[in-house]
């Protein structure tokens, strides 16, 4: 029969490589999640976007999205908060950056909850996702739809500065 102390640390040893295996299950759950929401997200923007018969109405605001729930600024779980309008505004300033003065603009679109975007619940409010969009890719805004494109933005917020984003520049070719 092993001796008690041996099988004390045997019990701690089993005890804390069960708390390691859970934390790193949570943190796969929360990057899985977050992920979700991304590619979520970014369909269902992309398929609103696609959708539209002129893109200008939507670079300049005319048209809104059917995607926006509640106000800008959000507190995520954690408390922290996140300003979508901040985020925007360092989205421009990082392709100011990049590509010089008179870029196209970054435009927030679409945003809200996870669970009211994705699942149809009020009750998830883990994750915040967010769509920008911006001009065509070769300077400026489009002046025809027909073959022009644009840039769409998809981006999800989570506790503890948990952040994902997929860019996705979308064209159309002409109707045929």
């Amino acid at each position: 029969m092993a001796p008690r102390n041996e099988r004390r640390s045997a019990l701690l040893v089993t005890l804390l490589t069960t708390v390691l295996m859970a934390g790193l299950a949570g943190g796969l759950a929360i990057t899985v999640m977050t992920e979700e929401a991304i590619e979520a997200n970014h369909r269902r923007a992309v398929s609103e976007v696609a959708g539209r018969p002129r893109w200008q109405s939507l670079l300049d605001g005319t048209v809104p999205s059917a995607l926006r729930v509640g106000p800008a600024v959000r507190t995520l779980a954690d408390g922290s908060s996140v300003d979508l309008a901040r985020v925007t505004n360092a989205l421009q300033r990082e392709l100011d950056r990049a590509r010089g003065d008179g870029v196209p603009r970054w435009r927030l679109y679409a945003w809200g909850w996870r669970g009211d975007l994705v699942t149809g619940s009020s009750h998830d409010r883990l994750l915040l996702v967010a769509a920008w969009v911006r001009g065509g890719i070769g300077g400026g805004a489009p002046r025809d739809d027909a073959d022009e494109r644009i840039v769409v933005r998809a981006a999800a917020f989570g506790p503890f500065g948990t952040r994902r984003a997929v860019e996705a520049a979308l064209g159309r070719g002409p109707e045929r």
